[in-house]
């Protein structure tokens, strides 16, 4: 599954190399006012196409061409930051809403990825954001998500008439409502950044809970897909273990190191980073601490066209029970205001469970990978 999804990565930067034929030498070329008279644009397609002024808004100071070279983006001016590949992509001046939904259920199975998933465990998520930038120039993010965490109850399984099948499962639905503040963007022309977060989060296993709750996510979406197919997907019976339902403050902080690249031609950014921090929990075994690295490709052949964004990384938690290891890889690609992504993440090692029932498939002893589609759309 990795290997085919580097492979999808090295064909994505392949054609944004081969995009970087047409584009200009430069990031940016100017020429005298006199000059624009004779020219509709002064840059050829490529990835900072710039419509030029028109007579009555000439450009004072400047003679002749001037052509800017960067590799280092930290070097880019203010002004011409906005037409850097993918710049607005990940955080668009305006409100963005954000929403992703994840399952244990191998969506790649269709592409002969194979995967054996069990639907218990860590089996079922969503999330949606809603963010914008501070007057500051520092980002502040409203997350709300809720995850399902469930473990079959043995000799409960029924046969029903539409050929589907009953289980009896205790279950875990953990959900978190928190505040997410960073200064990434306006450390961008530096180093070293740093996220904060609060919020407030709950372990509910005495009852599936309303719509804002994992385990009724489950019910309600196995009850379409069993509408569409009778007996596609197992009915859950949510059966408490005796456990009240649980609550706890968290408060994280994340400090980075980050660093970003121009090339082909301007055509693609990426960008190097590593993490460290923690977060702490009133949940006895919920706090752990954190060092995370990755990289992220941007690729965009000029300021119309779709944006394409690869990231490649892995998360690292050690908490009271060991160590917890997640390679993840995520693509997306968009346009504009909209953005549509996809992410598999296999995690490995000492499985975090203050939740009780994340655990290994029941069948294969292995964990299984966690599959998310999600869509981000600004205002």
């Amino acid at each position: 599954m990795v290997k085919r999804a580097v492979l999808v990565l090295a064909t994505m930067l392949m054609t944004c190399l081969a995009s970087a034929e047409t584009a200009p030498e430069g990031f940016w070329i100017y020429q005298d006012p006199a000059e624009i008279q004779k020219q509709k644009d002064i840059l050829a397609p490529g990835p900072f196409s710039y419509k030029a002024p028109t007579p009555s808004s000439p450009v004072e100071g400047l003679h002749g061409i001037i052509r800017i070279h960067f590799n280092d983006v930290r070097d880019v001016p203010e002004m011409y930051r906005k037409f850097l590949p993918g710049e607005t992509f990940d955080r668009p001046r305006g409100i963005t809403l954000y929403f992703a939904v994840s399952n244990d259920y191998n969506v790649l199975n269709p592409l002969a990825v194979g995967a054996d998933t069990d639907d218990h465990g860590h089996t079922h998520g969503a999330n949606i954001a809603i963010g914008g930038f501070l007057p500051s120039g520092h980002y502040l993010t409203f997350s709300y998500s809720s995850d399902l965490y469930t473990q079959p109850i043995n000799g409960t399984a029924k046969q029903l008439e539409d050929g589907g099948r009953e289980v009896a499962q205790n279950f875990t639905t953990e959900t978190v409502l928190k505040f997410v503040l960073d200064n990434i963007d306006n450390a961008r022309a530096q180093t070293f950044y740093w996220k904060a977060e609060a919020g407030w989060h709950q372990l509910k296993s005495d009852n599936p809970g309303g719509f804002f709750h994992g385990a009724t996510h489950q019910e309600k979406f196995h009850d379409i897909v069993n509408s569409l197919k009778p007996g596609q997907t197992k009915t859950p019976i949510y059966t408490s273990d005796g456990e009240k339902t649980r609550d706890g403050f968290i408060m994280g902080l994340m400090v980075g190191v980050a660093k970003e690249y121009l090339f082909a031609k301007n055509v693609c950014r990426v960008r190097g980073f590593a993490e460290t921090g923690g977060r702490g929990s009133t949940i006895e075994g919920a706090s752990y601490a954190a060092a995370n690295v990755g990289g992220t490709l941007w690729c965009q052949a000029n300021p119309d066209s779709l944006t394409y964004r690869a990231e490649i990384g892995h998360e690292s938690k050690l908490h009271q029970d060991g160590h917890e290891g997640t390679p993840y890889i995520d693509l997306s690609l968009g346009k504009r205001s909209w953005r549509i992504g996809f992410r598999v993440q296999q995690a490995y090692g000492d499985l975090m469970n203050y939740v009780n029932y994340n655990r290994k498939n029941i069948d294969n002893g292995k964990i299984d990978p966690i599959f998310m589609l999600y869509y981000r759309h600004s205002f």
